[in-house]
């Protein structure tokens, strides 16, 4: 980049307090150069001093980070042939590295700026360094609905399943007239990105278990077929969040969203369980209807790995609880085939391919 887009880069702001167009040109420029990592020292220098004088940049920059790691990941978890797989498998872990050393310099560049910015950017620097945990091992959640039963009324007035809400065809759990499970008690298993296995149980003994290994999606009903999709997000409308675009089977996934949609601000530090940890806390921008009135993070002070999380006041237009809590049960070592549905079925099971 030249001294002169430089210079236009610091051009704060025209009469009526805006970008101006020139300068807007030059901080994109600088922005993706510094997500792409080819600015010099200078130009990295230049990037910290708009990012600690202007909160607005703080954010776009934050988000835009989040962005370009998603877009890396979307592109890993890209549903494969299996005889592709292991000719693409090594540009996938490339562009993974590559992704994740990116969110680690925009975080760390975040860090440096936010010491120096406003309180607000200081909880931006947070939150990007929640999207940027890469956790080892495997995450076991709980989640309890705080308010509300946890299900999700169907158009005939009966309760029926909400994962299968977003798709078509024959679904177990349709014209039985019995309720489904609960989300309240449900346990939820993360893994590497995209990875996530979703555990309801009811009062009667049944369950029902949904999940993807990062390339396909799946649900085993308590009777019936096993059902395969290359729909990521096919079987997870009983995730907390997702009818509302905060779907957290991932740190990073949503939390653009919260930057975008929500005033963030730092909570209180704490422990949890003689753990501790510090806390953000998103409350829903005015004019914005969808997603709960406000989310509460709470995260590991050393590795930024999410211990509770809570959704408040969650729209009631398809039902299901007012608010629920997440809370870290236990991390484990890491094992890919847990998320395969193989696992958590008899090999005889019928199992129906829906693409």
């Amino acid at each position: 980049m030249s001294d002169e887009s430089l210079n236009r880069a610091g051009v704060a702001h025209d009469q009526n307090g805006r970008h101006d167009q020139h300068d807007q040109q030059a901080w994109y420029a600088l922005m993706h150069g510094m997500l792409d990592g080819t600015l010099s020292d200078a130009e990295r220098e230049r990037f910290g001093a708009l990012i600690a004088a202007d909160e607005e940049r703080a954010r776009e920059f934050a988000r835009a980070a989040l962005l370009h790691d998603a877009m890396e990941r979307e592109f890993s978890a890209a549903p494969i042939g299996r005889r592709t797989a292991r000719n693409v498998m090594w540009i996938q872990r490339a562009r993974r590295l590559a992704g994740a050393a990116v969110l680690m310099i925009a975080v760390g560049t975040l860090a440096y700026i936010g010491m120096r910015g406003s309180p607000a950017n200081a909880a931006y620097v947070e939150l990007a360094r929640i999207a940027a945990a890469a956790p080892a091992g495997m995450r076991t959640y709980v989640i309890r609905a705080i308010a509300g039963d946890g299900r999700v009324p169907s158009k005939d007035g009966r309760r029926a399943d909400p994962s299968v809400a977003r798709g078509a065809g024959p679904q177990s759990g349709r014209g039985t007239g019995r309720p489904q499970p609960s989300i309240d008690d449900a346990v939820l298993n993360l893994g590497a990105a995209g990875c996530y296995v979703l555990t309801r149980t009811g009062d009667d003994g049944r369950s029902i278990i949904t999940g993807s290994d990062g390339l396909r999606s799946w649900s085993i009903p308590d009777r019936g077929a096993v059902r395969v999709s290359s729909d990521l997000a096919r079987f997870r409308g009983a995730l907390p969040g997702e009818q509302h675009d905060l779907p957290f089977i991932d740190p990073k996934d949503g939390l653009d969203v919260l930057m975008r949609s929500y005033d963030i601000a730092l909570g209180a530090a704490g422990e949890i369980d003689g753990r501790p940890v510090r806390s953000i806390v998103a409350t829903r921008k005015a004019g914005i209807a969808r997603g709960p009135k406000g989310v509460e993070l709470w995260y590991d002070s050393e590795t930024a790995i999410i211990v509770r999380m809570q959704l408040d006041r969650l729209p009631q237009a398809q039902g299901g609880p007012r608010a629920v809590t997440l809370d870290l049960l236990a991390e484990s070592p890491l094992n890919p085939a847990f998320f395969t549905h193989e696992l958590h079925h008899d090999a005889d099971r019928q199992v129906i391919n829906e693409d």
